[in-house]
């Protein structure tokens, strides 16, 4: 089954749930319309935003579906791939 965000399979732990919630407050949502928008309670939303927590996977394919409705899927595949990269850095001394 293809991956509507990214060709490669996306591993959650590398993605910047808050940067993500960001960008949707500076397009003009709000934490309470983010939050009903996913079906959670907006200190669930808040959670993910200041203390670091990982969503569960249907929030978290939630969120990613809402960012795709509000930057298109060009956007959120960006996103994606620049989280994902910024993750897997190889060592400074890989390949000495």
């Amino acid at each position: 089954m293809q991956n509507p965000y990214n060709p490669d399979f996306i591993a959650f732990r590398f993605i910047d749930w808050r940067s993500l919630i960001n960008e949707l407050e500076r397009a003009g949502w709000k934490q309470a319309d983010i939050a009903a928008a996913l079906n959670v309670a907006p200190t669930t939303l808040a959670d993910w935003r200041n203390k670091g927590k990982e969503p569960r996977y249907s929030s978290g394919d939630a969120l990613l579906i809402l960012h795709r409705a509000v930057f298109g899927i060009e956007y959120t595949q960006k996103r994606i791939a620049s989280f994902r990269e910024s993750a897997i850095k190889a060592p400074a001394t890989a390949g000495q």
